[in-house]
């Protein structure tokens, strides 16, 4: 019963450090990318003013300039946005992830690879005494790689 708790409790912790590590990740990597993107969101959105007043026969050459930079902020836009998009799928974030998720359950099943998690009857197990009976059980004790694979499932 210590085994099933214990390995139970593992997994759940590894399940939600990996919920924390999702759902903080875009502000442990390179805020100041965001407020890059940000800053020229409000740059490009200057100069579009700035062209639509000066778009007039009379000054078209300061209109020539304005629209010269503001293609220039746009392409500075679409690469701050294309990498602020690839840091939130970086290897970084898919590395410790998969550290929680397979790590932990894998030193649980390590350390207690010979061990069974619980003993039913083997008819309350009837079509699944065999899987569950994995790696070296008899029919109707649990072992603890389908109990770690069930705790994941939860």
């Amino acid at each position: 019963a210590s085994v099933a708790v214990g390995s139970f409790l593992v997994v759940i912790v590894c399940k939600l450090l990996t919920t924390c590590l999702e759902k903080i990740w875009p502000s442990i990597v390179r805020p100041p990318a965001v407020q890059s993107v940000l800053d020229l969101t409000e740059e490009v959105k200057d100069l579009r003013e700035q062209h639509k007043e000066l778009n007039h026969p009379d000054t078209f050459v300061a209109a020539s300039k304005v629209k010269r930079k503001l293609d220039a902020k746009e392409m500075m836009l679409q690469r701050a946005k294309q990498e602020s998009a690839s840091m939130s799928t970086s290897h970084n974030k898919n590395f410790l992830l998969a550290v929680f998720q397979v790590v932990g359950p894998g030193i649980v099943a390590v350390s207690w690879w010979g061990k069974e998690v619980a003993a039913l009857s083997p008819t309350a197990v009837w079509p699944l005494s065999g899987p569950l009976s994995f790696p070296t059980h008899s029919a109707g004790v649990i072992g603890v790689l389908p109990w770690i694979f069930i705790c994941q499932r939860c």
